[in-house]
């Protein structure tokens, strides 16, 4: 019998025996040792395909579909559980986050079995679709539902066929999903993205599993006993180290993602004004890009420098307002390639813990200190090299620097930094983490997630995505009032079926208009206040969506509200 991790390290398309099933496409020398294709319920992940067809339509210029509104609690479909509460809407990547069923209905879209063969049977180069061609019953809208059973391989097949400007649209709509749940964050990284599904077979046992793809475009599949989400986190640690030994979590990613990424304006040497730039012959170096050949540089304090970049590298010149004629040196680089040089500047990348905690503080520095060029977020981020910014090297990154901010890409710390984000080689405190304490703390305990090392600093601090808003005016005193009284509610609710204390810290928010609500991608909570009886009923009910968010439960105000009230005296 063949483990999980022997068979995505094989990276085969192949059905294996075992307890968990892991699929992953196969390297060009790969081959099949199946003998018969193994069965697997499509579940959830029908919505992912239906999400990909409406990414393509707006992409091609068609008006976008109308969101998805609940009806009133009399009339409410099972389904509708998990889409919004009555009166409620959703939007696209909300409702595939939820995995809102009813939003990606055919009928309600209007999308009809013609149009939906013609999308799956054209190729479309502009849109980035693979050569892969999709499995005949993809292209059949009667049997995009949960309860249809294909070959395993089958749906790898399907992933891959996903054109990949879809792809990137379903990454950014399932992003907040890894981010929700730290302790699977700290193993799987940034770079999986999926969706979960859960079924029930013959014999009426649970199964489960995900579906999705990895920062370089290749999708995975994986099944098991039990719920998509249970499976997942069971198998995090084995698809990681399979992963990490393919080299797949280091893999440059796919062409779509790279050029999704924000770019950053770099002015290095910029606290050393550079006298002159010169080529190996002695000459000096004319405006624009530099040869990838040994250049010396002449910093006007005297320092000489000899530098060979292979790199985006752009020379120009100014003079100075008194006369003298100075030499810059500025590089455009995409945002994981400058937070790499920045590792490389300002720590020891082979401590692959700390890095990758680095990567998230010096992303976030970045996110909070500059602003686009322009408005509609497009342009580049101008920053310096130097001290008062981030020292950012002017070669390219070192492997194990791209392995940290690949791990890590577009996360940011998110929640309550009251005292900002800075980051010191020695010193470390409330908002400045220390690079040399932080390595003494990982070398005292080596097993603890890489993310438990941002505490310190950051305190109850979590991971967002790049680019999300945080709004958040943080109520400290009742995020710990409602952390110590979960402890005395945990025996009441453990026999509710459905309930599970939030992964992470509840981060509690002052409301500055509207109704109170729970965040329920953020775990996060907004209230007006909580010190009345009234009040902590509030905090209560918006907690107890958190805590039954898996779960219809979730969605029952009538529930919710008898529940909090049967704890708010507790």
């Amino acid at each position: 019998m063949k483990t999980a991790r022997a068979r995505i390290a094989a990276a085969a398309l192949t059905v294996l025996q075992g307890a968990v099933g892991a699929q992953a496409l196969p390297d060009q020398a790969a081959t099949r040792t199946a003998s018969a294709p193994t069965l697997a319920p499509l579940g959830s992940l029908w919505k992912l395909f239906v999400h990909a067809w409406l990414v393509e339509q707006t992409r091609t210029g068609q008006p976008p579909e109308p969101v998805f509104t609940c009806g009133p609690q009399a009339e409410r479909q099972p389904d509708e559980d998990y889409c919004c509460e009555p009166g409620g809407w959703v939007e696209r990547d909300e409702a595939l986050r939820r995995s809102c069923g009813p939003y990606f209905e055919p009928a309600r879209l209007g999308l009809s079995a013609a149009a939906w063969r013609a999308f799956w049977s054209a190729l479309d180069p502009d849109g980035g679709r693979p050569a892969t061609q999709p499995p005949d019953w993809l292209r059949s809208l009667e049997r995009l539902r949960p309860d249809t059973w294909v070959p395993r391989d089958d749906i790898l097949q399907a992933l891959a066929a996903v054109p990949a400007t879809a792809r990137l649209a379903a990454r950014e709509a399932l992003g907040p999903l890894v981010t929700q749940d730290p302790a699977l964050a700290a193993v799987l990284g940034s770079s999986p993205r999926y969706k979960t599904w859960s079924w029930v077979d013959a014999q009426g046992e649970r199964l489960g599993g995900a579906g999705g793809w990895l920062a370089d475009g290749q999708p995975f599949w994986i099944q098991g006993p039990g719920t998509g989400r249970r499976v997942v986190q069971a198998q995090a640690a084995t698809l990681a180290q399979a992963w990490t030994a393919q080299g797949r979590l280091q893999a440059d990613p796919e062409p779509a993602l790279q050029q999704a990424q924000p770019c950053v304006q770099v002015q290095f040497f910029a606290r050393h004004p550079l006298a002159s730039v010169t080529r190996p012959d002695g000459q000096a170096v004319v405006e624009g890009p530099l040869a990838p050949v040994p250049h010396e540089l002449r910093f006007a304090s005297g320092t000489r420098l000899s530098l060979t970049v292979p790199g985006p590298l752009q020379a120009s010149r100014e003079v100075t307002a008194d006369g003298a004629l100075r030499w810059r040196l500025s590089a455009r680089l995409p945002l994981e390639d400058y937070i790499a040089r920045v590792l490389d500047r300002e720590a020891d990348p082979r401590q692959t813990a700390p890095t990758r905690a680095l990567a998230v503080v010096a992303r976030t520095w970045l996110l909070h200190h500059t602003v686009p060029a322009d408005a509609t977020q497009a342009g580049c981020r101008q920053v310096e090299d130097s001290t008062h910014a981030q020292r950012v090297s002017p070669l390219p990154p070192s492997p194990d620097a791209l392995a940290a901010a690949r791990f890590t890409a577009g996360w940011v710390l998110q929640g309550e930094l009251p005292h900002g984000v800075r980051y010191h080689l020695e010193d470390e405190g409330p908002g400045v983490f220390g690079w040399r304490p932080t390595l003494a703390r990982w070398a005292a305990s080596p097993a603890q997630p890489w993310t438990a090392l941002l505490a310190p600093a950051f305190g109850s601090a979590g991971l967002g995505q790049w680019g999300q808003a945080d709004d958040c005016q943080a109520l400290p005193d009742a995020a710990r009032w409602l952390t110590q009284r979960q402890h005395r509610w945990r025996e009441r609710l453990r026999h509710e079926p459905g309930y599970e204390p939030p992964a992470g810290p509840v981060q509690v928010c002052a409301l500055s208009w509207g109704p109170p609500h729970a965040d329920l991608r953020r775990q996060r909570i907004v209230l007006r206040e909580w010190h009345s009886r009234e009040g902590r009923l509030t905090l209560i009910h918006e907690y107890l969506h958190l805590a039954f968010i898996h779960h219809p439960r979730g969605r029952d105000e009538d529930y919710i509200e008898a529940l909090a009230r049967q704890l708010v005296d507790r």
